[in-house]
């Protein structure tokens, strides 16, 4: 959390945006969880492997790493990795040189997940980016992007 000195309250136009980003930025998530369950996976687990999939390359899948990741306690984090492992879409391994270090590793199946969800969230997010950004951009102030950026998710929408 931002620890400026000189916060400003918000305006009420600034609610509204702050409330309609929470909106739109859950409608996007619940979108996600109820496309996991369909498929038969716990959302939990599907988060796990998308943090696992989408780290920077120089990063390494550590459980100390993805605990921040996912921002889980330690306890959450290895009972996650047990669930997934036994729905057989994660493997974990010990380093050689250093046994405590716990790497993570997506599994075929993990990957056949990622696949199939990877392509709903990113039509969810053409089908309601435009009002998740504009909600963004207003309570940050920035309405002159405000328009740029609804015309290029539109135009990203077209070209699919």
């Amino acid at each position: 959390m931002s620890k400026g000195k000189n916060l400003r309250p918000l305006s009420e136009p600034e609610y509204l945006a702050l409330a309609e980003f929470r909106y739109q930025f859950r409608l996007f998530l619940r979108h996600l969880e109820d496309s996991t369950r369909a498929l038969g996976a716990n959302p939990q687990q599907y988060q796990l492997i998308l943090a696992i999939k989408g780290l920077p390359p120089d990063s390494e899948p550590t459980l100390s790493h993805l605990t921040e990741r996912m921002q889980l306690n330690h306890n959450s984090m290895v009972e996650l990795v047990d669930r997934c492992e036994e729905n057989k879409l994660l493997h974990r391994s010990r380093s050689d040189s250093d046994r405590r270090q716990v790497s993570l590793s997506i599994t075929p199946e993990g990957e056949a997940l990622l696949r199939k969800l990877g392509a709903a969230a990113r039509q969810e997010l053409r089908d309601m980016g435009t009002a998740l950004v504009d909600s963004i951009l207003r309570l940050t102030g920035d309405t002159r992007h405000a328009k740029e950026a609804a015309a290029d998710i539109s135009r990203g929408a077209a070209r699919k």
